[in-house]
């Protein structure tokens, strides 16, 4: 019977405590950075769906990754599916509007799809691009927020050297 009651309020400490803790973290996914070059240049390279292995961060955690590309490579309409070792999906272009903003369709493989949405700014020194997932993770999730943006941060950085 002890040990019954250890394992609850350990239960229980472990449930109250990873509830704070998401209470703490925003559900909200975005990554931002200046990039020293116009607009225009910034946003073909996003729109293009073949320059992605050169600067998304995924491409270069998993060298066994296969992409295959639509007949439209970039802009409106532009698709690229893939796999590798951690599974695959697909990621479409569903609005552009040139060197403004893009929203991409992202689906992995037994997953519902989820929205990104590219911003693309005229700054003083060039350029602010912003990556957001348009739905908030639910609660209990929150916390994937700290691994998944990360991985955007990442990504804009290589971007940012490619465009530079």
């Amino acid at each position: 019977m002890i040990g019954l009651k250890q394992i609850l309020k350990w239960t229980i400490i472990c449930l109250l405590s990873f509830t704070t803790f998401n209470f703490f973290i925003s559900g909200k996914i975005e990554a931002s950075i200046e990039i020293e070059s116009p607009a225009d240049v910034v946003y073909e390279k996003v729109a293009d769906l073949e320059t992605w292995p050169t600067w998304a961060a995924w491409w270069t955690k998993d060298s066994t990754m296969t992409t295959v590309y639509s007949a439209e490579r970039s802009g409106l309409g532009a698709k690229m599916s893939w796999t590798g070792v951690d599974g695959g999906g697909s990621l479409e272009i569903v609005k552009a509007n040139f060197a403004k903003n893009l929203k991409n369709e992202l689906i992995f493989d037994g997953m519902p799809p989820s929205y990104n949405v590219w911003t693309f700014v005229e700054t003083a020194k060039g350029t602010r691009v912003t990556w957001t997932f348009q739905d908030e993770l639910p609660f209990y999730v929150h916390f994937m927020q700290l691994f998944i943006s990360t991985e955007l941060e990442e990504g804009l950085i290589e971007l940012k050297k490619l465009c530079e």
